[in-house]
């Protein structure tokens, strides 16, 4: 092949996958195909949920702030 030919490829970040069922369906279809084609990946799954789970709780108990609030205070208060 030439040099800067492309080669036809599949690339899964133009894959669309939204939200709703379309999105957590593609998700867990996808989870599956690498769980079957990478059976050492079945060993960091349970690991990943635990984890993700930990990390999703710290965040909801720690962040208090709203959203939009500004985290850069004015030097002077009227």
């Amino acid at each position: 092949m030439q040099e800067g030919t492309p080669t036809p490829q599949i690339n899964v970040s133009k894959i669309p996958g939204g939200g709703g069922i379309a999105g957590a369906l593609f998700a867990v279809i996808s989870m599956v195909i690498f769980l079957i084609g990478i059976p050492l990946v079945r060993f960091f799954l349970p690991a990943a949920i635990i984890l993700g789970c930990v990390v999703a709780l710290i965040i909801h108990f720690v962040r208090h702030d709203p959203i939009g609030k500004l985290w850069i205070t004015p030097a002077t208060k009227n």
